[in-house]
């Protein structure tokens, strides 16, 4: 949630802070996670390890972290089209957002797989995984509304938040290889 603020922070010197911006930003979201949801659904059927999940976490890292280096060039080329704020939002949004959030909602999927040892937990796996990751929307939702934005240029916190995303592929990496070394010892 604290991307999804930063994103739309990102729109508002082109097409302000209109509900445009914020329809465009939230459905580009949702489509994403969707996205995310089905396809990591799939790939957790036939692949769900935490190599697998770090895999799958290190894309959006990489598109988040080097957003600063594309995202503002962008937004200037599409402010010199002045598209419609409807359609030029819900664009800008698709081409900006789109990519991270699906890999970010396939992450869901293959930590409750991972987690569902067998068919009698999946529902609790399930509820435990979406619980943590609604706390999690909550407190990035707060702090970046009550604190980043105030802290930091918006390009910089997106960036903060690619490497905050950073820092849970390289634990779900160095959990793995901590397994390998154990599995081989």
């Amino acid at each position: 949630m604290g991307y999804e603020i930063l994103g739309a922070r990102t729109l508002f010197p082109i097409y302000g802070n209109s509900i445009y911006v914020w329809g465009a930003i939230i459905s580009v979201f949702l489509a994403g996670l969707s996205i995310g949801y089905a396809a990591g659904g799939r790939l957790a059927d036939r692949q769900s390890d935490i190599l697998t999940l770090s895999r799958i976490i290190l894309i959006p890292t990489i598109l988040i972290v080097l957003f600063p280096y594309y995202g503002p060039s962008l937004c200037k080329r599409f402010e010199v089209l002045s598209l419609d704020p409807r359609l030029g939002s819900l664009l800008i949004s698709a081409i900006l957002f789109i990519m991270p959030c699906v890999f970010m909602g396939s992450v869901i999927p293959v930590i409750v797989k991972m987690l569902a040892t067998d068919n009698s937990r999946i529902g609790s796996a399930a509820g435990n995984v979406y619980s943590i990751s609604t706390a999690g929307s909550i407190a990035g939702t707060l702090f970046t509304s009550f604190f980043l934005i105030s802290w930091l240029p918006v390009h910089k916190g997106i960036q903060l938040t690619g490497l905050i995303l950073a820092s849970c592929w390289f634990l779900c990496l160095t959990y793995h290889q901590m397994n390998k070394k154990q599995d081989g010892a």
